[in-house]
């Protein structure tokens, strides 16, 4: 709990105003996504991806024409399709609530297409943990990770390819394990 404190207070901080420059926008995403298990120690036999979404909002701070700093909070899903013993596929399907700081770099920002590039830390707090067999109690609480996103945007509308992956590992059922979640993800967003 005391990580989290202070990493809300460490974003409230950075992405104050004051210090990023002035409100420039906010507002929603929708995307659809695909995430597997990677590592040394993937369960089973085999592992592929499972589809999900992603919803949530945005508000953007802009430093100058080129960087802004972004603040994301948003629902999404994370997991992957398990091949067990005797071929039987377990799909094991974990909900977060993700907090991303991201740094938004815009190319051409005067122009009416936009290419922008995003990357930064993500915070993501689990939410549910599940598979066929019930709830899933060895799964971490906290999932840190890195996101880097490559898009484009036309007037209010934006459409990103995003990859996020893990850099801690989800599973505390024994130590020493590396497992980690990878997404990618389809988003498109609309700004107010």
């Amino acid at each position: 709990m005391k990580k989290i404190i202070t990493f809300i207070s460490l974003m409230a901080f950075f992405f104050n105003p004051v210090f990023a420059g002035e409100f420039s926008s906010t507002g929603i995403k929708l995307g659809l996504n695909y995430s597997k298990f990677i590592g040394d120690d993937i369960p089973g036999k085999n592992v592929s991806n499972i589809t999900g979404f992603a919803i949530g909002g945005f508000l953007t701070y802009k430093i100058n024409d080129t960087f802004s700093a972004q603040q994301e909070l948003y629902l999404t899903t994370k997991g992957s399709l398990v091949n067990t013993v005797g071929d039987i596929n377990q799909s094991n399907t974990f909900v977060y609530l993700q907090l991303p700081l991201l740094l938004k770099i815009t190319f051409f920002p005067k122009n009416r297409f936009r290419p922008v590039i995003l990357c930064g830390p993500a915070l993501g707090i689990k939410t549910i943990a599940m598979n066929f067999t019930g709830m899933l109690e060895d799964i971490k609480p906290i999932d840190w990770g890195l996101i880097v996103r490559a898009g484009i945007e036309y007037w209010k509308i934006s459409f990103e390819f995003s990859y996020d992956r893990s850099i801690s590992n989800f599973d505390q059922s024994a130590d020493g394990i590396d497992l980690k979640n990878q997404t990618i993800s389809f988003i498109v967003g609309y700004s107010f």
